[in-house]
């Protein structure tokens, strides 16, 4: 049985047996994030599915981007890109792995447990790498079930007294946070090489437990500090799903800069 986290090799070994995704994005010239399906059709693990978060694995008429779709809409997405029941998934991405870990946070909190990312993403396999773009039929049956209280909502945020954690980098941090948030940013839990620092995560987490909520700008940074939380051993917080996408959206809710 594997945990939330399987390392280059291991896949290596198992890449016959499991269903890999390939959740990378890509940043255009000035700076925006656009699907990563042009540079998964350039280079992927052999057999990769790519797992689309702008549209398939995010509900695509949400208020803002990157926010959970329903259940039936996931089912759709994830048995288009070939997952089914009694598959072993396997996630990742070229981004620094938050992107692999929403697609791993979205199965497992809809019920589907056989699902795990690969430390270190793209970066860390040393096989061999294939191009174009699979165009598969739907696979067999996917059982998944509502997700449950695993999501804050702005209501709720905006009362919490409990930790509130922010997992956007540190200058950003900085820059404007929820009022009470402590900073956690996921990219200070990697190593220079990608994979997860889960003693760094032990040190840096220990003590926040289930009660608390992440969050990050929307919903991506914040289920990789998930990820790291429970591939360390540690309770798994919920998340504020519209983040701070939909916090700036009303001008009344305050913002807290490091000199303020």
């Amino acid at each position: 049985m594997t945990g939330p986290l399987v390392d280059a090799a291991w896949l290596q070994e198992h890449l016959g047996d499991v269903v890999v995704l390939d959740a990378s994005i890509s940043r255009s010239p000035e700076g925006a994030f656009k699907p990563g399906s042009d540079v998964y059709a350039q280079a992927h693990i052999p057999g990769a599915r790519f797992a689309d978060l702008f549209t398939a694995f995010s509900d695509p008429d949400g208020a803002f981007p990157f926010t959970m779709p329903s259940v039936g809409q996931l089912r759709d997405a994830a048995r288009a890109a070939g997952v089914h029941d009694g598959s072993h998934v396997v996630v990742y991405d070229r981004n620094g792995g938050a992107w692999a870990a929403r697609v791993w946070w979205l199965l497992r909190v809809h019920g589907f447990s056989t699902v795990s990312v690969l430390d270190g993403g793209l970066g860390a396999w040393a096989g061999s790498l294939e191009s174009g773009i699979y165009d598969l039929s739907p696979a067999g049956a996917l059982t998944l079930r509502e997700p449950g209280a695993v999501t804050a909502d702005l209501v709720e945020v905006a009362a919490f007294e409990g930790p509130l954690v922010c997992g956007v980098r540190k200058a950003q941090f900085d820059t404007g946070h929820i009022p009470g948030s402590i900073s956690l940013p996921y990219a200070e839990l990697l190593r220079d090489n990608g994979t997860l620092d889960l003693s760094l995560v032990r040190s840096r987490a220990a003590g926040l437990g289930a009660e608390a909520i992440v969050y990050c700008g929307g919903g991506i940074n914040a289920a990789g500090l998930i990820l790291a939380l429970e591939a360390a051993g540690l309770p798994a917080p919920r998340l504020y799903d519209g983040s701070l996408n939909e916090w700036r959206a009303d001008p009344a809710r305050p913002l807290t800069s490091a000199a303020g």
